[in-house]
């Protein structure tokens, strides 16, 4: 991997967690900010997470040394911070990286990820200039404009054996591909289920894991659960009778 390529959240997807580090800036008596944050990934190397204004941006890259920034302060780097909490998960496989988005009525843009691992989730975030990670906790008022295309309005089986198998649309019309066969599961965004769309820019991997069993067969909850989706009120479930793509036996509301 080359020094400041640019990577892009599939790419995360499958790789165990090594190591972090973090670079934050001290200046006068303010509590340190945290300026940059590198995540340190098995195959692909250290992974540099900074806000170059809103949002977050992802490149290849070495962390760097703590240095003097005169009468801007100084900048210091920690490794493994028990007080960083994305540290919780060294050791781990991050299995799905889901887009964050910001729209307050006046302002959209992507303010960050959330990076899904086996024990728990993450969210980092890029808000004005400022890097922020947010495990477990409320935001206040800026909560009320994040959202993530994690609910689901409609999912139909197309195949109930191994493997099991659905096509699904979130409730802002994102079509997405679930499938699960020989203990790995994994979800696809695609322009629509015509696979003659799936080839373009618009398709990558959400969510990939392997839990080990090699079972040929998940129920429709257990999958949502590891996956990080989630059902929205009201959702259209239709089941196959085993004909195979398409044969629906019924709907039921979520």
């Amino acid at each position: 991997m080359i020094d400041d390529e640019e990577l892009f959240a599939a790419d995360l997807i499958g790789r165990r967690l090594l190591k972090v580090t973090t670079a934050w800036h001290h200046y006068a008596d303010d509590d340190p900010s945290l300026v940059h944050l590198w995540l340190h990934l098995e195959s692909l190397g250290p992974v540099l997470f900074h806000t170059p204004s809103t949002g977050l941006s992802l490149r290849a890259g070495q962390p760097h040394g703590p240095y003097s920034m005169g009468e801007y302060g100084s900048l210091s780097v920690t490794d493994d911070s028990p007080d960083v909490p994305v540290t919780r998960f060294v050791g781990q496989t991050i299995r799905s990286v889901r887009q964050i988005d910001y729209n307050d009525g006046h302002v959209g843009f992507t303010a960050g990820l959330t990076l899904q691992f086996p024990s728990g989730s993450i969210r980092l975030l890029g808000l004005v200039d400022d890097l922020l990670i947010a495990h477990d906790q409320h935001l206040g008022a800026v909560e009320a404009h994040l959202h993530e295309d994690v609910s689901l309005a409609r999912v139909v089986q197309t195949s109930g054996g191994c493997p099991s198998q659905w096509d699904a649309w979130t409730t802002t019309g994102q079509y997405l591909y679930l499938r699960y066969r020989h203990g790995e599961g994994s979800v696809e965004q695609h322009p629509s289920e015509d696979v003659d769309t799936w080839d373009g820019e618009e398709s990558s991997l959400w969510t990939s894991w392997d839990d080990g069993t090699n079972g040929s067969w998940i129920d429709l909850t257990d999958f949502l659960t590891t996956a990080g989706l989630l059902l929205a009120p009201g959702a259209e479930v239709h089941t196959t009778n085993g004909r195979g793509r398409g044969a629906d036996t019924g709907l039921r509301p979520a």
